[in-house]
């Protein structure tokens, strides 16, 4: 019984002596692994996930950005302003043809009792083609215009700025007065610009509306004005008439004023120059 015994006692020391250094190398197998886990995730960190690079179509994003108006440069006094009044008449598409073939713009000023005759094709063609377009009244009847009792002037510049809108898409606060500014009272003046419109009168009177039938007079008067004006060096603003005589004689204007070394422009409500005769 005493031998069973000792050799049971032999046999768990046997066991012991086997299992303390596996449980000791097990131990620091564990401690090294985990120290080695915790020394990556503190000195290597996993990699952020690079955010997608985001493709932009520039040309869409340019056509959401505001469209800059540009603002006419201040005229010198080599500059020609080409004003024509009393259409749109049957000749409207032969003054744009002459105006396009020397390449130079114009400003129309358009009545409204005839704007019916204008088709769309040339409004397009008028607003493609840089040209400016202003407002001369419904009736052209200086009896109504200029009455001293209830003068139509504003109202029918306000009919009319409506219907060139619809015609042609464009807005315009641009107002030549009928027979010039000097028939409205200062009352009715102060009056119109409170109302946001912007007169332009002239400094050349082309006289086609007296000279009638005679293109060569016309050119005369013209140059010859242009003559006297030369030593002003202010702007040059013509008065024609959407007339046949003139139309026969704007391509010698044109040539002989470029021959002065003038260039051309059209005029628009923000241009830095102004001739109106009430100022």
């Amino acid at each position: 019984m005493r031998k069973r015994r000792l050799k049971t006692h032999k046999l768990l020391a046997l066991i012991l002596i086997v299992l303390i250094p596996l449980c000791l190398v097990s131990s620091i197998f564990v401690l090294k692994s985990f120290a080695s886990d915790e020394s990556g995730i503190s000195e290597n960190p996993p990699a952020k996930e690079q955010p997608k690079k985001k493709y932009v179509n520039k040309e869409l994003t340019d056509k959401m950005q505001p469209q800059k108006i540009k603002r006419p440069q201040k005229p010198t006094g080599k500059t020609v302003y080409l004003t024509f009044d009393d259409g749109p008449t049957p000749y409207l598409n032969n003054f744009i043809s002459v105006l396009k073939k020397e390449e130079v713009p114009g400003t129309f000023f358009f009545v409204g009792s005839t704007l019916t005759q204008m088709s769309k094709e040339t409004a397009s063609t008028i607003v493609k083609s840089g040209f400016s377009i202003g407002l001369h009244s419904y009736t052209h009847d200086a009896r109504q215009l200029y009455r001293e009792t209830s003068p139509t002037f504003i109202p029918e510049m306000e009919r009319l700025k409506k219907d060139v809108q619809k015609k042609t898409g464009v807005t315009t606060n641009l107002v030549r007065a009928p027979y010039g500014s000097t028939y409205l009272t200062d009352k009715e003046y102060q009056k119109v610009k409170q109302a946001g419109f912007k007169l332009l009168d002239w400094n050349i009177d082309s006289n086609d509306w007296r000279y009638k039938d005679n293109s060569n007079s016309v050119i005369q008067s013209v140059m010859t004005q242009v003559k006297h004006m030369e030593k002003s060096n202010e702007p040059l603003v013509i008065l024609f008439h959407e007339r046949k005589n003139t139309l026969n004689a704007l391509p010698t204007i044109i040539k002989q004023l470029k021959e002065k070394g003038y260039t051309f422009a059209a005029y628009f409500e923000n241009t830095p120059f102004t001739e109106i005769f009430k100022e």
